[in-house]
């Protein structure tokens, strides 16, 4: 199989742009832990995009340069014949990985990913959590904002409502906090408010596939407040297997509300202190705990995402137990 290996922020998405220090450096070591793993199978063949201004990967197979002078879609459409399928990882918001999930459908392309429905609805914060709450999910409470203070005090989190790595992720905790940060929200953007739950900030890394799913394991995500806004500094992956029975029960029912998830998917979760989980979003692609998972369990997810092609039940052998963190800034 000739597979094109696309993360956006690091394959050229933004050649024609500043790259946004923080998105490059987790999209890289996303990438390169794909890469990792997709060089241990056979019969692949891999072609990787590369933003001219980052180093070359070494891999096995081709690596394309994109500079500012290519027109990175009619680049593609050029060259579609070179490649069978796309992994394709790139960020929800402002619509660009179901946009360019639609650019490689009408290539007829092989997609590791998600289909349209579940992509478009992940993408939307609050859509997603009120369709979860149709199937009984438990999920953080959420609103969309209406440019006014709340009218109950209170600890509020504000934050975009296709946000990704806490871009504009803030904790609103006093009056002169809503005066600050107000001016700073961008027009006609969309914004979803949030009551602040104490607790612990937690991901899940899982396998779906025809309504199922399989837990791989999860991950707590390490958090700081800079100038009141969150800042995602570090996720140590893989703790709490003594709670896997209740993580993956959430994912089952999470498969069952959103049957169009499949392959490596992310869900963020608060954990509060009387033990509830509450859901806060699903990511459709992979996230910055895929860079530890095999370090922690022993686990190719790659491999096993190919596998899923033949639509067999994935069997997930854990050779190692560790905890392994992940360091993002």
């Amino acid at each position: 199989m000739r597979l094109l290996v696309f993360e956006f922020i690091s394959g050229g998405g933004l050649v024609n742009e500043a790259l946004p220090d923080n998105l490059a450096r987790e999209g890289l070591m996303m990438r390169t832990a794909l890469l990792d793993d997709l060089s241990a199978v056979s019969n692949l063949e891999l072609i990787v995009l590369n933003d001219v201004r980052i180093s070359e990967p070494q891999v096995k197979g081709s690596v394309l340069t994109i500079k500012p002078s290519v027109n990175l879609r009619s680049y593609l459409t050029a060259i579609q014949d070179s490649y069978e399928a796309v992994w394709l990882i790139a960020p929800e918001s402002s619509g660009i990985l179901v946009d360019w999930q639609r650019f490689f459908m009408q290539q007829n392309k092989q997609l590791f990913l998600s289909g349209e429905k579940a992509l478009s609805l992940c993408q939307h914060k609050l859509h997603t959590i009120q369709h979860l709450e149709k199937f009984g999910i438990s999920c953080v409470s959420s609103q969309k904002y209406d440019s006014c203070l709340p009218k109950e005090s209170g600890e509020w989190v504000l934050k975009p409502m296709d946000s990704i790595a806490c871009e504009q992720t803030y904790l609103l905790q006093t009056r002169q906090d809503w005066l600050n940060k107000l001016p700073k929200l961008i027009s006609g953007q969309d914004y979803l408010l949030q009551p602040y739950i104490k607790g612990r900030v937690l991901s899940l890394s899982v396998l779906f596939f025809q309504g199922e799913c399989v837990l791989i394991c999860c991950n707590q995500q390490h958090m700081s407040l800079v100038d009141n806004q969150f800042q995602f500094d570090a996720c140590t992956v893989n703790i709490n297997q003594e709670k896997t029975a209740d993580y993956q029960a959430l994912c089952s029912q999470i498969a069952l509300a959103i049957p169009d998830l499949w392959g490596y998917i992310g869900i963020d979760l608060i954990e509060t202190e009387q033990g509830q989980l509450l859901v806060l979003e699903i990511n459709p692609r992979l996230t910055s705990s895929y860079v530890g998972i095999k370090a922690a369990t022993g686990l190719n997810v790659a491999e096993h995402v190919l596998a899923l092609l033949d639509k067999n039940t994935p069997v997930l052998q854990h050779t190692k137990s560790a905890s392994i963190q992940v360091t993002i800034h």
